[in-house]
């Protein structure tokens, strides 16, 4: 293999690299911030930026790595080192190390069938990439939601709280606002029964949240699983809108490699065996 070849082959594995370390950062922002699931505002805006880039960044990458980096072997290897990278930048525990190996083995799967699809086609294209993409896409929404999982488990556990406190302030918040406007609409009650209707209803407001919680404590322990399974639903619903993006972008990049000097094209004259009577 040439040296150039090697070098090339360098460039591109540290840029999945680099792409899965931002990852990395995504999952600990998730995790460390998993209220902003609940909280509509600047701060789940900022994690939904870092999820949704990264991720795309991901795909991105692994895709050029994927359908240009041979032999196979270094594809695994190129991958591996992003899985570690990215564990690494998370932050290493029992769970996030589990969901990186199972990242790991999907992304080993997308890359033996985009490079077994390619091989059996006589021109270049990024159509494997974009049909085998969704395993990709599968295993990187599964580490988000693991991330969002692993957040509420470690709250829960330190507060007490089984609903997360961000959810039930911001649907207290909600309430107060709507039933306040009503009282204070109300022309023929004087200020100190307004007063108390509100205090009545912040107490209602309490006694709900205190009830819901004893009822749904005997199921607590499979809450965190609740809340993974709801934002890698959400997540991968959402991402199958713009899934489109890395491919489109693999379609402008990989011709702009040619043009460059990056790739070229070779002609491959194939064996073909087949049974006849003669």
């Amino acid at each position: 293999m040439k040296a150039s070849t090697v070098v090339k082959i360098g460039v591109f594995l540290l840029m999945g690299i680099g792409a899965h370390v931002l990852f990395g950062v995504a999952c600990s922002k998730v995790q460390s911030q998993y209220e902003a699931l609940f909280t509509p505002g600047s701060a789940s805006l900022n994690l939904a930026i870092w999820v949704f880039g990264s991720i795309l960044l991901v795909a991105l990458t692994g895709g050029l790595v994927a359908s240009l980096v041979r032999p196979f072997w270094v594809i695994a290897l190129g991958f591996f080192l992003s899985s570690l990278a990215m564990l690494l930048t998370w932050g290493i525990n029992i769970y996030s190390t589990l969901a990186s190996l199972i990242y790991f083995l999907v992304a080993i799967g997308f890359s033996n069938t985009v490079v077994a699809e390619l091989k059996v086609r006589l021109n270049f294209s990024v159509k494997p990439i974009q049909q085998e993409q969704k395993f990709l896409l599968l295993g990187l929404t599964l580490m988000i939601g693991a991330g969002f999982a692993l957040g509420y488990w470690e709250d829960a556990r330190q507060s007490q709280a089984i609903i997360p406190p961000a959810y039930k302030q911001m649907v207290s918040d909600m309430v107060t606002r709507t039933l306040a406007t009503q009282i204070e609409k109300q022309t023929a009650v004087g200020p100190t029964e307004k007063a108390m209707a509100l205090q009545q209803l912040q107490q209602g407001l309490d006694k709900f949240w205190a009830e819901t919680e004893r009822t749904i404590q005997p199921y607590a322990p499979y809450l965190p699983f609740v809340i993974g399974a709801l934002s890698f639903w959400m997540l991968f619903t959402f991402l199958s809108l713009i899934s489109w993006i890395p491919p489109l972008l693999s379609s402008g990049i990989i011709p702009l490699l040619k043009t460059i000097g990056v790739t070229h094209e070779v002609a491959e004259t194939k064996e073909a065996r087949r049974l006849v009577l003669d």
